[in-house]
Protein backbone atom coordinates (compact mmCIF):
# COMPACT_ATOMS: atom_id res chain seq x y z
CA UNK A 1 0.00 0.00 0.00
CA UNK A 2 1.05 3.23 -0.82
CA UNK A 3 1.86 5.87 2.50
CA UNK A 4 2.65 9.04 2.69
CA UNK A 5 4.87 10.49 5.41
CA UNK A 6 3.08 13.58 7.20
CA UNK A 7 5.24 15.96 9.39
CA UNK A 8 3.31 17.65 12.06
CA UNK A 9 4.79 21.08 13.05
CA UNK A 10 4.54 21.59 16.43
CA UNK A 11 4.66 25.49 18.04
CA UNK A 12 4.01 24.43 22.24
CA UNK A 13 5.94 23.10 24.67
CA UNK A 14 7.46 20.51 22.33
CA UNK A 15 9.64 23.08 20.36
CA UNK A 16 12.38 22.50 22.30
CA UNK A 17 15.43 20.88 21.90
CA UNK A 18 14.72 17.00 22.81
CA UNK A 19 11.96 17.71 20.48
CA UNK A 20 14.33 18.68 17.31
CA UNK A 21 16.56 16.20 18.26
CA UNK A 22 14.31 13.70 18.24
CA UNK A 23 13.18 14.95 14.94
CA UNK A 24 16.14 14.71 13.42
CA UNK A 25 17.17 11.35 14.43
CA UNK A 26 14.18 10.70 12.56
CA UNK A 27 14.65 12.63 9.43
CA UNK A 28 18.11 10.58 9.79
CA UNK A 29 16.20 7.26 9.46
CA UNK A 30 17.61 6.86 13.56
CA UNK A 31 14.00 5.61 14.37
CA UNK A 32 14.97 3.76 17.90
CA UNK A 33 16.93 6.78 19.09
CA UNK A 34 13.61 9.01 18.37
CA UNK A 35 11.29 7.26 19.98
CA UNK A 36 13.53 7.05 23.27
CA UNK A 37 13.99 10.60 23.12
CA UNK A 38 9.52 11.19 22.41
CA UNK A 39 9.47 8.29 25.13
CA UNK A 40 11.60 10.64 27.30
CA UNK A 41 9.31 13.48 26.66
CA UNK A 42 6.25 11.91 28.32
CA UNK A 43 7.20 12.74 31.32
CA UNK A 44 6.82 16.22 30.82
CA UNK A 45 4.14 16.65 27.72
CA UNK A 46 0.79 14.98 26.30
CA UNK A 47 -0.67 16.19 23.31
CA UNK A 48 -2.14 14.36 20.12
CA UNK A 49 0.97 15.49 18.19
CA UNK A 50 3.51 13.82 20.53
CA UNK A 51 1.67 10.72 20.52
CA UNK A 52 1.46 10.82 16.57
CA UNK A 53 5.12 11.28 16.59
CA UNK A 54 5.88 7.87 19.22
CA UNK A 55 3.31 5.95 16.87
CA UNK A 56 4.78 7.27 13.68
CA UNK A 57 8.74 6.12 15.32
CA UNK A 58 6.92 2.65 16.65
CA UNK A 59 5.10 2.03 13.09
CA UNK A 60 8.70 2.55 11.03
CA UNK A 61 10.30 -0.13 13.52
CA UNK A 62 7.52 -2.27 12.20
CA UNK A 63 6.22 -2.56 16.14
CA UNK A 64 2.51 -1.99 14.88
CA UNK A 65 0.86 -2.69 17.94
CA UNK A 66 2.32 -0.53 19.80
CA UNK A 67 2.10 1.70 16.99
CA UNK A 68 -1.83 1.58 16.75
CA UNK A 69 -1.64 2.11 20.55
CA UNK A 70 -0.61 5.67 20.28
CA UNK A 71 -2.35 6.53 17.39
CA UNK A 72 -4.82 6.36 19.14
CA UNK A 73 -4.26 7.76 21.61
CA UNK A 74 -3.51 10.79 19.77
CA UNK A 75 -6.54 10.50 18.03
CA UNK A 76 -8.52 10.34 21.89
CA UNK A 77 -7.11 13.85 22.27
CA UNK A 78 -7.62 15.37 18.67
CA UNK A 79 -10.25 13.84 16.42
CA UNK A 80 -10.15 15.75 13.36
CA UNK A 81 -7.14 16.98 12.14
CA UNK A 82 -4.94 14.20 12.98
CA UNK A 83 -2.39 12.18 10.35
CA UNK A 84 -2.73 9.27 12.30
CA UNK A 85 -5.67 7.75 10.75
CA UNK A 86 -3.56 7.37 7.74
CA UNK A 87 -1.07 4.95 9.52
CA UNK A 88 -4.13 3.13 11.40
CA UNK A 89 -5.22 2.54 7.80
CA UNK A 90 -2.37 1.12 7.31
CA UNK A 91 -1.83 -0.93 10.23
CA UNK A 92 -4.92 -2.53 9.49
CA UNK A 93 -4.85 -3.18 5.70
CA UNK A 94 -1.75 -5.07 6.93
CA UNK A 95 -3.80 -7.00 9.41
CA UNK A 96 -6.27 -7.97 6.48
CA UNK A 97 -9.12 -5.72 7.77
CA UNK A 98 -9.84 -4.23 4.68
CA UNK A 99 -13.23 -2.64 6.29
CA UNK A 100 -11.31 -1.02 9.41
CA UNK A 101 -8.30 -0.07 6.83
CA UNK A 102 -11.09 2.26 4.74
CA UNK A 103 -12.54 3.60 7.21
CA UNK A 104 -9.47 5.19 8.99
CA UNK A 105 -8.39 6.08 5.16
CA UNK A 106 -11.81 7.98 4.85
CA UNK A 107 -10.69 9.70 8.06
CA UNK A 108 -7.68 10.81 6.97
CA UNK A 109 -9.30 11.58 3.09
CA UNK A 110 -11.95 13.72 5.13
CA UNK A 111 -8.79 15.73 6.95
CA UNK A 112 -6.93 15.94 3.81
CA UNK A 113 -8.43 15.13 0.75
CA UNK A 114 -5.70 16.31 -1.83
CA UNK A 115 -3.45 13.70 -0.28
CA UNK A 116 -2.81 11.28 -3.27
CA UNK A 117 -1.76 8.11 -1.10
CA UNK A 118 -5.09 7.92 1.02
CA UNK A 119 -7.18 8.25 -2.45
CA UNK A 120 -5.05 5.68 -4.20
CA UNK A 121 -5.26 3.29 -0.77
CA UNK A 122 -9.10 4.23 -0.99
CA UNK A 123 -9.45 3.44 -4.70
CA UNK A 124 -7.80 0.14 -4.52
CA UNK A 125 -9.22 -1.26 -1.65
CA UNK A 126 -12.82 -0.81 -2.99
CA UNK A 127 -11.52 -2.24 -6.26
CA UNK A 128 -10.30 -5.46 -4.61
CA UNK A 129 -13.72 -5.41 -2.46
CA UNK A 130 -15.34 -5.15 -5.83
CA UNK A 131 -17.28 -2.28 -5.13
CA UNK A 132 -16.26 -0.29 -8.48
CA UNK A 133 -18.67 2.63 -7.95
CA UNK A 134 -16.37 3.64 -4.85
CA UNK A 135 -13.16 2.20 -6.37
CA UNK A 136 -13.28 4.82 -9.59
CA UNK A 137 -14.65 7.73 -7.20
CA UNK A 138 -10.89 7.34 -5.67
CA UNK A 139 -9.39 6.90 -8.57
CA UNK A 140 -10.61 10.21 -9.97
CA UNK A 141 -9.68 11.90 -6.80
CA UNK A 142 -6.48 10.64 -6.90
CA UNK A 143 -5.83 11.41 -10.50
CA UNK A 144 -6.66 15.12 -9.67
CA UNK A 145 -4.56 15.46 -6.86
CA UNK A 146 -1.42 13.48 -7.42
CA UNK A 147 1.75 15.48 -7.40
CA UNK A 148 4.05 12.46 -8.94
CA UNK A 149 2.72 11.32 -12.51
CA UNK A 150 5.23 8.17 -11.91
CA UNK A 151 4.53 5.06 -14.34
CA UNK A 152 1.48 4.49 -11.79
CA UNK A 153 0.14 6.85 -12.51
CA UNK A 154 0.22 7.10 -15.62
CA UNK A 155 -1.25 3.60 -16.25
CA UNK A 156 -4.06 4.09 -14.00
CA UNK A 157 -4.87 8.02 -16.13
CA UNK A 158 -4.72 5.79 -18.99
CA UNK A 159 -6.71 3.04 -18.26
CA UNK A 160 -9.38 6.01 -16.25
CA UNK A 161 -9.50 8.19 -19.86
CA UNK A 162 -10.19 4.66 -21.81
CA UNK A 163 -13.05 4.23 -19.69
CA UNK A 164 -14.17 7.63 -19.65
CA UNK A 165 -14.11 7.52 -23.51
CA UNK A 166 -16.23 4.22 -23.57
CA UNK A 167 -18.66 5.80 -21.13
CA UNK A 168 -19.15 9.02 -22.99
CA UNK A 169 -19.68 6.74 -26.60
CA UNK A 170 -21.66 4.68 -24.98
CA UNK A 171 -24.06 7.28 -23.62
CA UNK A 172 -24.75 8.91 -26.69
CA UNK A 173 -25.46 5.78 -28.35
CA UNK A 174 -27.84 5.18 -25.93
CA UNK A 175 -29.33 9.07 -26.82
CA UNK A 176 -29.40 8.30 -30.15
CA UNK A 177 -31.80 4.72 -29.88
CA UNK A 178 -34.00 6.46 -26.69
CA UNK A 179 -34.98 9.39 -29.78
CA UNK A 180 -35.39 6.16 -32.08
CA UNK A 181 -38.01 5.41 -28.77
CA UNK A 182 -35.89 1.70 -29.16
CA UNK A 183 -35.46 1.33 -25.12
CA UNK A 184 -34.32 -1.94 -24.91
CA UNK A 185 -31.10 -1.18 -27.38
CA UNK A 186 -30.89 2.27 -24.89
CA UNK A 187 -30.86 -0.27 -21.94
CA UNK A 188 -28.00 -2.27 -23.54
CA UNK A 189 -25.26 0.75 -24.56
CA UNK A 190 -26.23 2.38 -20.73
CA UNK A 191 -25.46 -0.80 -18.99
CA UNK A 192 -22.01 -1.05 -20.86
CA UNK A 193 -21.71 3.05 -20.33
CA UNK A 194 -22.29 2.53 -16.72
CA UNK A 195 -20.02 -0.26 -16.53
CA UNK A 196 -17.22 1.73 -17.62
CA UNK A 197 -18.37 5.11 -16.27
CA UNK A 198 -19.84 4.20 -12.87
CA UNK A 199 -19.50 7.60 -11.14
CA UNK A 200 -21.47 9.44 -13.96
CA UNK A 201 -24.73 10.71 -12.93
CA UNK A 202 -25.53 11.74 -16.62
CA UNK A 203 -25.64 7.88 -16.77
CA UNK A 204 -27.26 6.63 -13.69
CA UNK A 205 -30.16 8.78 -14.17
CA UNK A 206 -31.12 7.98 -17.77
CA UNK A 207 -30.72 4.11 -16.96
CA UNK A 208 -32.90 4.82 -13.88
CA UNK A 209 -35.25 6.75 -16.03
CA UNK A 210 -35.45 4.05 -19.17
CA UNK A 211 -35.50 1.33 -16.78
CA UNK A 212 -39.06 2.79 -14.84
CA UNK A 213 -40.43 3.36 -18.25
CA UNK A 214 -40.01 -0.01 -18.79
CA UNK A 215 -41.95 -0.74 -15.59
CA UNK A 216 -38.70 -2.39 -14.19
CA UNK A 217 -38.92 -0.90 -10.70
CA UNK A 218 -35.71 -2.70 -9.42
CA UNK A 219 -33.11 -1.95 -11.81
CA UNK A 220 -34.63 1.49 -11.15
CA UNK A 221 -34.47 2.06 -8.17
CA UNK A 222 -30.41 1.10 -8.70
CA UNK A 223 -29.78 3.41 -11.19
CA UNK A 224 -31.67 6.42 -9.42
CA UNK A 225 -30.38 5.51 -5.89
CA UNK A 226 -26.91 6.43 -7.22
CA UNK A 227 -27.77 9.09 -9.13
CA UNK A 228 -29.11 10.42 -6.03
CA UNK A 229 -25.70 9.61 -4.10
CA UNK A 230 -23.99 12.28 -7.00
CA UNK A 231 -26.14 14.87 -6.72
CA UNK A 232 -29.16 14.90 -3.52
CA UNK A 233 -30.62 17.83 -5.04
CA UNK A 234 -31.96 16.31 -8.21
CA UNK A 235 -35.56 17.35 -8.67
CA UNK A 236 -36.08 14.72 -11.40
CA UNK A 237 -34.03 11.39 -9.93
CA UNK A 238 -35.74 12.97 -6.18
CA UNK A 239 -39.46 12.79 -8.24
CA UNK A 240 -38.72 9.45 -10.47
CA UNK A 241 -37.53 7.47 -7.35
CA UNK A 242 -40.66 8.53 -5.13
CA UNK A 243 -42.65 6.93 -7.86
CA UNK A 244 -40.58 3.35 -7.96
CA UNK A 245 -40.92 3.38 -4.24
CA UNK A 246 -44.70 3.68 -4.51
CA UNK A 247 -44.85 0.98 -7.36
CA UNK A 248 -42.52 -1.41 -4.97
CA UNK A 249 -44.78 -0.78 -2.06
CA UNK A 250 -41.97 0.82 -0.22
CA UNK A 251 -44.33 3.92 1.74
CA UNK A 252 -41.66 5.03 3.87
CA UNK A 253 -38.96 5.42 1.15
CA UNK A 254 -41.15 7.20 -0.92
CA UNK A 255 -42.32 9.58 2.05
CA UNK A 256 -38.73 10.57 2.81
CA UNK A 257 -37.99 11.10 -1.38
CA UNK A 258 -41.62 13.35 -1.20
CA UNK A 259 -39.64 15.26 1.99
CA UNK A 260 -36.56 15.44 -0.02
CA UNK A 261 -38.12 17.21 -2.26
CA UNK A 262 -40.61 19.34 -0.87
CA UNK A 263 -38.16 22.27 -0.16
CA UNK A 264 -36.31 22.07 -3.63
CA UNK A 265 -40.16 22.99 -5.04
CA UNK A 266 -40.82 25.72 -2.59
CA UNK A 267 -41.11 28.40 -5.21
CA UNK A 268 -43.72 26.02 -7.56
CA UNK A 269 -46.60 26.86 -5.52
CA UNK A 270 -48.55 23.90 -7.56
CA UNK A 271 -45.76 21.19 -7.32
CA UNK A 272 -45.40 22.11 -3.59
CA UNK A 273 -49.12 21.93 -2.92
CA UNK A 274 -48.71 18.71 -5.08
CA UNK A 275 -46.48 17.39 -3.15
CA UNK A 276 -47.15 18.14 0.65
CA UNK A 277 -50.56 16.40 0.23
CA UNK A 278 -48.49 13.06 -0.86
CA UNK A 279 -46.66 13.42 1.88
CA UNK A 280 -49.53 13.32 4.34
CA UNK A 281 -51.03 10.72 3.07
CA UNK A 282 -48.14 8.73 2.83
CA UNK A 283 -47.73 10.08 6.27
CA UNK A 284 -50.58 7.76 7.50
CA UNK A 285 -49.47 4.34 5.71
CA UNK A 286 -46.49 3.98 8.10
CA UNK A 287 -46.09 3.84 12.54
CA UNK A 288 -43.50 5.35 14.64
CA UNK A 289 -41.28 2.21 14.62
CA UNK A 290 -40.57 2.60 10.55
CA UNK A 291 -37.42 4.41 11.17
CA UNK A 292 -35.94 0.89 12.52
CA UNK A 293 -35.84 -0.74 9.12
CA UNK A 294 -33.55 2.44 7.24
CA UNK A 295 -31.27 2.11 10.09
CA UNK A 296 -30.40 -1.27 10.00
CA UNK A 297 -30.05 -0.96 6.58
CA UNK A 298 -27.56 2.85 7.04
CA UNK A 299 -25.84 0.32 9.51
CA UNK A 300 -25.00 -2.40 7.41
CA UNK A 301 -23.91 -0.05 4.80
CA UNK A 302 -21.39 1.58 7.01
CA UNK A 303 -19.96 -1.69 8.28
CA UNK A 304 -19.47 -2.44 4.39
CA UNK A 305 -17.67 0.84 4.28
CA UNK A 306 -21.14 2.32 1.18
CA UNK A 307 -20.67 5.53 2.86
CA UNK A 308 -23.10 7.13 0.04
CA UNK A 309 -25.79 4.68 0.95
CA UNK A 310 -25.84 4.65 4.49
CA UNK A 311 -25.27 8.09 4.44
CA UNK A 312 -28.73 8.42 2.69
CA UNK A 313 -30.53 5.82 5.26
CA UNK A 314 -29.11 7.49 8.09
CA UNK A 315 -30.83 10.83 7.02
CA UNK A 316 -33.92 8.72 5.94
CA UNK A 317 -34.06 7.21 9.37
CA UNK A 318 -33.82 11.28 10.89
CA UNK A 319 -36.56 12.31 8.52
CA UNK A 320 -38.90 9.54 9.73
CA UNK A 321 -37.98 10.23 13.25
CA UNK A 322 -36.13 13.23 14.57
CA UNK A 323 -35.27 11.94 17.95
CA UNK A 324 -32.88 9.86 15.46
CA UNK A 325 -31.21 13.19 15.19
CA UNK A 326 -29.29 12.96 18.77
CA UNK A 327 -28.10 9.28 18.05
CA UNK A 328 -26.76 9.29 14.50
CA UNK A 329 -26.48 12.96 13.79
CA UNK A 330 -22.14 12.94 14.25
CA UNK A 331 -22.58 9.94 11.95
CA UNK A 332 -24.15 11.99 9.19
CA UNK A 333 -22.04 15.12 9.45
CA UNK A 334 -18.76 12.53 9.53
CA UNK A 335 -20.41 10.40 6.99
CA UNK A 336 -20.75 13.97 4.52
CA UNK A 337 -17.05 14.66 5.70
CA UNK A 338 -16.11 10.97 4.21
CA UNK A 339 -17.81 12.04 0.73
CA UNK A 340 -17.13 15.80 0.12
CA UNK A 341 -15.00 17.46 2.11
CA UNK A 342 -14.03 19.65 -0.31
CA UNK A 343 -17.50 21.69 0.10
CA UNK A 344 -16.20 22.10 3.97
CA UNK A 345 -12.45 23.72 2.88
CA UNK A 346 -14.09 25.61 -0.23
CA UNK A 347 -16.68 27.24 2.45
CA UNK A 348 -14.17 28.12 4.82
CA UNK A 349 -11.78 29.42 1.95
CA UNK A 350 -14.22 31.96 0.31
CA UNK A 351 -14.84 33.44 3.45
CA UNK A 352 -11.13 33.87 4.60
CA UNK A 353 -10.26 34.46 0.92
CA UNK A 354 -13.49 37.02 0.76
CA UNK A 355 -12.56 38.70 3.57
CA UNK A 356 -8.61 39.33 3.09
CA UNK A 357 -9.58 40.56 -0.67
CA UNK A 358 -12.10 42.77 1.02
CA UNK A 359 -8.75 44.03 3.73
CA UNK A 360 -6.68 44.88 0.21
CA UNK A 361 -4.14 41.99 1.53
CA UNK A 362 -4.13 40.16 -1.84
CA UNK A 363 -1.54 38.31 -1.77
CA UNK A 364 -2.89 35.88 1.15
CA UNK A 365 -6.34 36.01 -0.31
CA UNK A 366 -4.77 34.06 -3.35
CA UNK A 367 -3.77 31.63 -0.91
CA UNK A 368 -7.36 30.74 -0.20
CA UNK A 369 -8.56 31.27 -3.61
CA UNK A 370 -6.37 29.01 -5.11
CA UNK A 371 -7.16 26.26 -2.55
CA UNK A 372 -10.65 26.86 -4.17
CA UNK A 373 -9.68 26.52 -7.59
CA UNK A 374 -7.92 23.08 -6.58
CA UNK A 375 -10.71 21.75 -4.77
CA UNK A 376 -13.50 22.84 -6.65
CA UNK A 377 -15.30 21.34 -9.92
CA UNK A 378 -13.73 23.85 -13.14
CA UNK A 379 -17.63 24.61 -14.12
CA UNK A 380 -18.68 24.88 -10.74
CA UNK A 381 -19.68 29.06 -9.35
CA UNK A 382 -16.87 28.83 -6.25
CA UNK A 383 -14.18 28.01 -9.32
CA UNK A 384 -15.04 30.54 -11.14
CA UNK A 385 -15.44 33.28 -8.19
CA UNK A 386 -11.99 32.43 -6.95
CA UNK A 387 -10.07 32.62 -10.66
CA UNK A 388 -11.81 36.55 -10.77
CA UNK A 389 -10.35 37.03 -7.53
CA UNK A 390 -6.89 35.74 -8.01
CA UNK A 391 -4.19 38.99 -8.36
CA UNK A 392 -0.86 38.94 -9.50
CA UNK A 393 1.03 40.53 -6.56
Amino acid sequence: MVSSDYYVQDNSDLENKKFEAAKSNYVKGDFATALKLYLDMLNTSMSYKLYYEIGRCYYKLNEFLPAEEYFKKSIALESFKNPSYLYLGNIYYKKEDLRKAIEYWANAYAYKPDDESVCLNLATSYFSKGMKFQSVFYYEKYLKYAKDKNKSYSAIKSSIDKCNELGREFLQKAQRAISARDNKTAIEYLNFAVKNLPVSFDINHLLGKVYLEENDNMHALIYLKRALCLDNRSLDVLQKLASVFINLGDYTASYCAMRRLLPLVLHNQPEYLRTLQLIKDLNSSFDDKSYLGHKEWADKYYNDNNYHMALIEYENSVILNENMQEKVGERIEKLKMFINPEARIIKNCLEKGGELYAEGDYKMSNKYFSKIMLFANENSAEYKYAKSRVINV
